[in-house]
């Protein structure tokens, strides 16, 4: 009897080890796929929304998608978002983003954050936004990156940056065009950080529907496809929908605006790790 039990307990301890050698494998995928997108991926509830359209928006969000677009903004605007991705919290993303208009242009700050405390990413942007014609913005971007290790073995920052570009071709047509990272800086010299290349239109059907198409290459990478669905059922409320490839992802979300404070909220679908919901909230001042 007593074998027995040492038999059983040890069987019983086996199999708790086995289990957190589970746990922290699928964990140590799960953040590997997130790492890859890493500092490159920062979009906002709307964009995620649309697939990952958001080349041509014109809002304080485009601190993260398209500098161009802060060009547009003609007040002080103030954002905050956060996204859990995969329902993980330690794989959770926190977004803040400013446009400040001045002479000349509008400057943009923004952070952001992703991570927990043992493992963790941060870049810190400052933006400059001017229109250079009334159908053409440029905006250029100087990117902090930094992560951060438990016990501080293995902490790495570098510079880098991006640059974007809109262009008004007609009345209903927009193209924006985007590339994070252009001179391919590196972490280190085994830790890469992506070079991004994005292109997209925007075609505003009516006052109510609005269609997007993106694509996306990312250095050592298959390109990506996005495409976005926005449906204005009156002027408050707007309904959204997106589909992106590599891997396939579907997404759908709401937009809702009251006493000027804007508030999205998304949920993205990945084929085989689920959900990850996500909320933005801006306000112009």
């Amino acid at each position: 009897m007593i074998w027995q039990a040492m038999n059983t307990r040890s069987g019983f301890n086996n199999f708790n080890i086995l289990r957190a050698q589970m746990k922290s494998f699928l964990f140590s995928i799960l953040f590997t796929l997130c790492y890859l997108y890493g500092f490159a991926q920062n979009k906002d509830a709307r964009t995620n929304a649309l697939g990952g359209c958001g080349l041509t928006q014109a809002t304080v969000w485009s601190n993260f998608s398209n500098q161009a677009g802060l060009a547009n903004i003609n007040k002080f605007t103030f954002g905050l978002g956060s996204e859990n991705q995969f329902l993980l919290s330690e794989l959770s993303r926190h977004t803040i983003a400013c446009a400040i208009p001045v002479n000349g242009g509008v400057i943009g700050v923004n952070l952001n954050y992703f991570g927990f405390d043992l493992y963790n990413e941060t870049k810190i942007g400052l933006a400059f936004g001017k229109k250079l014609s009334k159908s053409f913005n440029i905006g250029i971007q100087l990117d902090y990156l930094g992560t951060y290790v438990n016990e501080g073995a293995d902490n790495l920052h570098n510079f880098t940056f991006e640059v974007g570009v809109q262009k008004q071709l007609s009345k209903e047509l927009v193209l924006g065009a985007h590339i994070f990272n252009p001179i391919g800086v590196k972490l280190n010299e085994e830790e890469n950080i992506p070079s991004v290349i994005e292109l997209g239109l925007r075609y505003n059907a009516n006052q109510k529907v609005s269609l997007f198409t993106e694509v996306s290459l990312e250095s050592e990478q298959n390109g990506n496809l996005h495409l976005g669905l926005e449906y204005k059922i009156i002027n408050e409320l707007t309904l959204r929908t997106g589909f992106s490839t590599n891997p396939a992802k579907i997404s759908f979300g709401v937009g809702y605006n009251i006493n000027n404070i804007q508030l999205d909220v998304a949920v993205k679908r990945h084929q085989l790790l689920g959900y990850s919901p996500q909320f933005s909230v801006s306000s112009a001042f």
